[in-house]
């Protein structure tokens, strides 16, 4: 496990909201195979709608139920040479950036992230791209600045 920084709590808020909308979209599409079924007697839509209502609280419930998980093995680290990424203890999983490769470090928040003041730092490289969900706009900006100077260090020394 890397040592790395832990996300800022209000995470778990993000991560429960959008637990909560996925539920809604779920819920609503249910709904509409369940009352297609019932008031337009499109019977072949009976199941598919409560299947999709079931489905929408099972997801909900795990959802809320890992995020306390989600929250306490996802971690990152910037070294001299990579961005390391870890997340997961059962199904671990350990990404490592480097340096090198990184091409373009972009700071986003959407309306979920902006109503907790927090950003997202996407890492790209020539073929992908990683995302470090939920950090204070400052650290974010911090970490983006560190990075691209690395980055940019990196190709002068190869040149």
């Amino acid at each position: 496990m890397i040592e790395g920084h832990h996300l800022p709590q209000r995470i778990k808020v993000v991560w429960r909201l959008s637990a909560g909308f996925t539920f809604i979209i779920l819920l609503v599409i249910g709904l509409a195979g369940y009352l297609a079924a019932t008031l337009f007697a499109w019977k072949w839509l009976l199941w598919p709608g409560i299947g999709f209502m079931g489905l929408a609280v099972i997801d909900l419930t795990a959802e809320l139920i890992l995020v306390p998980y989600r929250y306490a093995f996802w971690r990152y680290e910037l070294t001299a040479d990579a961005v390391k990424l870890q997340s997961g203890y059962i199904f671990n999983k350990l990404v490592s950036i480097p340096i090198a490769r990184v091409q373009d470090v972009t700071l986003s928040a959407g309306p979920i992230l902006q109503s907790q003041k927090l950003q997202s730092v996407e890492i790209t490289t020539a073929s992908t791209s990683h995302k470090i969900d939920g950090l204070t706009p400052d650290v974010a900006e911090q970490l983006r600045q560190q990075i691209m100077k690395m980055a940019v260090e990196v190709q002068d020394h190869d040149v």
